[in-house]
């Protein structure tokens, strides 16, 4: 088998485009101003931000990411407000925050998370989250649990699943927070302690991206 290796490969007028037959099969990194293609392409992986993305069918899935929730104690629980007003961004307590940058404009985001939300001490007879985004002081989604009376330890596995649309090719930062509880992801038994070890309670924060 021969081989030819070269600086620069440039066309008869030295500006046209060079023209290759298919089925050339390219090692390392190639650099190319524009790929056009009938079916498909194949590659360990692609790069760039994504924000030329076109022609991608409605709800296929561009890109999935998934972030952990660790285990972790709250010192000094917070609330959100008891009236029918959106929490804010600057009550309750955070617990986990992630930047993130989308792809591309042209798809909605899924993003799905699931926490144990508890008190280690009598703190509260309700517990609850909040998801929020960093432009946005109102909470996106806010889920709640309520359990009153008999001496029992309050707390749940709360879940939130939100969809919006791409804000664009920019970093934002989605962020979560407790209502009234003192711990997050800790093993029920009673008031909420520290078993079964701190990576097998984590739980985990996953965004989706469907084209549009």
């Amino acid at each position: 088998m021969s081989e030819v290796r070269v600086d620069n490969i440039t066309g008869e007028t030295g500006t046209d485009a060079v023209k290759f037959t298919k089925g050339i099969t390219v090692t390392g990194i190639a650099t190319v101003g524009n790929v056009s293609v009938g079916s498909s392409v194949t590659a360990g992986t692609l790069f760039g931000n994504g924000a030329g993305i076109t022609g991608l069918t409605s709800g296929k899935l561009i890109k999935k990411s998934f972030y952990t929730i660790t285990r972790q104690s709250i010192a000094s629980p917070a609330s959100f407000p008891n009236d029918d007003t959106a929490p804010q961004i600057d009550e309750g307590i955070e617990f986990f925050s992630q930047a993130y940058t989308p792809s591309t404009a042209n798809c909605d985001l899924y993003i799905f998370c699931t926490a144990g939300i508890r008190e280690r001490t009598n703190v509260a007879d309700d517990v609850g989250m909040a998801l929020f985004i960093s432009d946005n002081t109102s909470a996106l989604r806010v889920v709640t649990e309520y359990n009153s009376g008999g001496g029992a330890a309050h707390g749940a596995i709360l879940t939130i699943a939100h969809k919006m649309p791409s804000w664009g090719v920019s970093a934002k930062t989605f962020s979560l927070r407790t209502h009234k509880a003192n711990s997050v992801n800790f093993a029920a038994f009673g008031y909420a302690q520290e078993k079964y070890g701190a990576s097998t309670h984590a739980s985990l924060f996953s965004i989706e991206e469907i084209s549009t």
